[in-house]
């Protein structure tokens, strides 16, 4: 059994008050996640789905570091043909 530190604890719990009623699942968000990319880039208005995606990458770094990569891949579109 693992026992969580204070700060983990505090962490989880702070994330679990955060969660809403019918949140955005992982898969929703990987769908959605290259539409919001494309509105964030050309700064256009988020629709509520992809205001979801925003507070689905506060609470999930596994998201939030996926949606991180596609920008970077997306500002270096030379980078990644060489």
């Amino acid at each position: 059994m693992t026992i969580l530190t204070f700060a983990q604890a505090k962490q989880l719990l702070t994330t679990v008050s955060k969660t809403v009623p019918d949140q955005l699942s992982c898969d929703d968000c990987f769908e959605l996640m290259a539409e919001f990319a494309d509105a964030e880039i050309h700064g256009n208005e988020l629709t509520a789905a992809l205001k979801a995606v925003r507070i689905h990458f506060s609470q999930c770094p596994c998201c939030a570091y996926e949606y991180t990569t596609l920008l970077e891949a997306l500002q270096e579109p030379e980078a990644i043909l060489k």
